[in-house]
């Protein structure tokens, strides 16, 4: 009786097992993207338009992060057919003014206001610091990511300029900043629990907030020169190791220059690796 009790047990929760399997899409999903992104081997991250010889080269890759309101949709269609995972630019932390359509729905309280009151402007990239806390923000971010990621099929959405929070705001602004960032990741998946996140630099956001949510990382700048022999970032290298281990968020890496040694070092320690001899510019297809 006893045995037929155990046997019993188990069946029901070999059922119940089966059952959350098949009907929890986004678990399969997620374990799925995850094990894509293991075996990246070439990847590349361009923003602007496309043509027939991108087009037909997008289909090598295992990866390719491209802006969604440039890059036509038959391109990426076409790629994520050959198997290439295809995830799309979205600026979390800035508003480019370039991205009329979105700007123009920006409310003042959007906007990041330091302690004397006053925007912080970006001349470099033509595009002004967020409010992350501002649900109205979040808001519009989240119809933009419905709009130009979900709507048009794409794998993931690639969230750029998380990294500001700990790189351009003061201590005691972090904690509700990458709070908020915590947040709106969490809306995201809520509402396409299938949709793939990745993130732009914030490692500390990473580790402390988001690691949980995030497919992936960037790290810009992967240059030897720069983070060879630094020693904040060889601690980083192995903070993000572990976190690939218990959370299986890989790290894309992006070197500007000595691509020979950068590519080695990033090998080592299992990042993926694409180099960018014209640095954080991503107009050229290289």
């Amino acid at each position: 009786m006893k045995k037929i009790l155990l046997l019993f047990i188990a069946m029901l929760t070999a059922i119940s097992i089966w059952f959350m399997i098949t009907k929890n899409p986004a678990s399969s999903s997620s374990t799925s993207i995850q094990a894509k992104l293991a075996d990246v081997k070439d990847y590349k991250y361009y923003l602007d338009k496309g043509n027939d010889t991108i087009g037909e080269d997008m289909t090598k890759l295992d990866l390719v992060i491209v802006e969604p309101i440039e890059m036509q949709q038959k391109y990426i269609d076409n790629a994520q057919k050959n198997g290439t995972l295809v995830y799309g630019y979205i600026n979390a932390m800035e508003a480019d003014q370039w991205n009329t359509v979105l700007y123009r729905q920006l409310e003042e309280d959007d906007f990041y206001r330091d302690k004397q009151g006053e925007k912080m402007y970006f001349a470099q990239w033509d595009s002004y610091l967020m409010d992350m806390t501002s649900s109205h923000y979040q808001d519009i971010l989240l119809t933009e990511i419905e709009k130009q990621i979900v709507q048009k099929g794409l794998d993931g959405v690639f969230l750029d300029t998380v990294g500001n929070i700990n790189s351009y705001l003061p201590e005691d602004e972090q904690k509700w900043q990458n709070e908020a960032m915590l947040s709106f990741i969490q809306q995201i998946k809520q509402r396409h629990p299938t949709l793939s996140v990745a993130q732009n630099w914030g490692f500390q956001t990473l580790i402390d907030y988001t690691a949980p949510y995030v497919d992936f990382i960037m790290w810009e700048d992967f240059s030897y020169h720069e983070v060879g022999n630094d020693e904040w970032s060889l601690e980083m290298m192995k903070k993000l190791v572990h976190l690939r281990e218990e959370f299986g968020t890989q790290v894309m890496a992006i070197g500007f220059t000595d691509e020979l040694e950068s590519r080695a070092l990033a090998k080592k320690y299992n990042f993926k690796f694409f180099y960018s001899p014209a640095g954080s510019y991503y107009n050229t297809w290289q």
